[in-house]
């Protein structure tokens, strides 16, 4: 009998326990709509994607930091056409990112299921800061659109990572007048691993890469492939546009500013690596 008494306590003790344990977590996504739900009366199939910044340049001596404000990132589909997954203004230090490492967070919402194969970053402002004290930097363009393409599929997480390479983007007029033309490594990845810190640290594992490919700025405000301004161009100021006195670097060879230039962003083509 005292067996039989000592095991009905036990039972519910148990049963007491078991509802005071806390619920298990989900990782939906911090901002956005759910991964799936009705519009029009049809179901809709979504999966997240998580946008981040980084930067892995070199010391640049004087410079202390690079302040980028992106105004908004939109992606772009043949079906979706042009779709802004955030608009709310985010400033990052490139140079703190690459002193601890980090990618931070741009953006963490949820899209419909389709191929994606733009993408588009609206830098609205340049801060850079030397020994001398603040400048606001000039942009050949403040839109900086890429060619690279990321596939978002229900309940699974893509990543798009924006590795801006300060020290090949940032150059200097006769006059000491900074300019910023990005260059930038763009990563997309598919059925990655994220977590994201509560500092908006993005940590991303895992998951296969489909695109990994080096973009450019040109004095024009062109972004592709093998674009970009040479670190020893002569670059001065006329009526807040980029003036280049010297040759452009594009690829391997050399042309003159003067020549006209007939390469043109959207054509460019990406380089895929697919897997690790």
């Amino acid at each position: 009998m005292r067996k039989f008494v000592l095991g009905i306590l036990l039972i519910c003790v148990l049963v007491m326990v078991a509802a005071c344990a806390p619920p298990t977590s989900s990782t939906q996504p911090v901002s956005g709509e759910p991964v799936s739900g009705e519009e029009d009366g049809q179901l809709r199939e979504e999966g997240r994607v998580v946008f981040a910044i980084t930067d892995v340049a070199a010391d640049m001596g004087a410079v202390t930091s690079v302040m980028i404000t992106v105004g908004s990132v939109r992606v772009h589909s043949a079906t979706e056409g042009w779709v802004t997954v955030s608009s709310t203004p985010k400033t990052v230090d490139l140079l703190k990112l690459k002193a601890e490492g980090n990618n931070e967070l741009l953006a963490d919402v949820t899209l419909k299921e389709s191929d994606y194969e733009q993408l588009r970053l609206d830098i609205s402002k340049v801060v850079v800061v030397d020994d001398k004290g603040e400048h606001e930097a000039t942009l050949p363009s403040g839109e900086l659109k890429i060619v690279g393409g990321f596939t978002v599929t229900t309940n699974s997480t893509s990543t798009a990572t924006f590795d801006f390479i300060a020290d090949e983007s940032l150059h200097l007029t006769g006059s000491g007048e900074y300019i910023l033309a990005p260059v930038v490594q763009l990563e997309t990845r598919e059925n990655a691993e994220v977590e994201i810190k509560a500092d908006k640290k993005v940590e991303v594992k895992g998951g296969k890469v489909k695109t990994n490919v080096k973009v450019g700025m040109d004095v024009e405000g062109k972004v592709g492939v093998g674009l970009g301004i040479a670190k020893e161009a002569k670059l001065s100021l006329s009526k807040g546009k980029v003036v280049a006195g010297a040759a452009l670097e594009i690829g391997d060879e050399k042309k003159d500013s003067t020549e006209e230039d007939t390469n043109v962003s959207a054509g460019a083509s990406a380089k895929v690596k697919v897997g690790y």
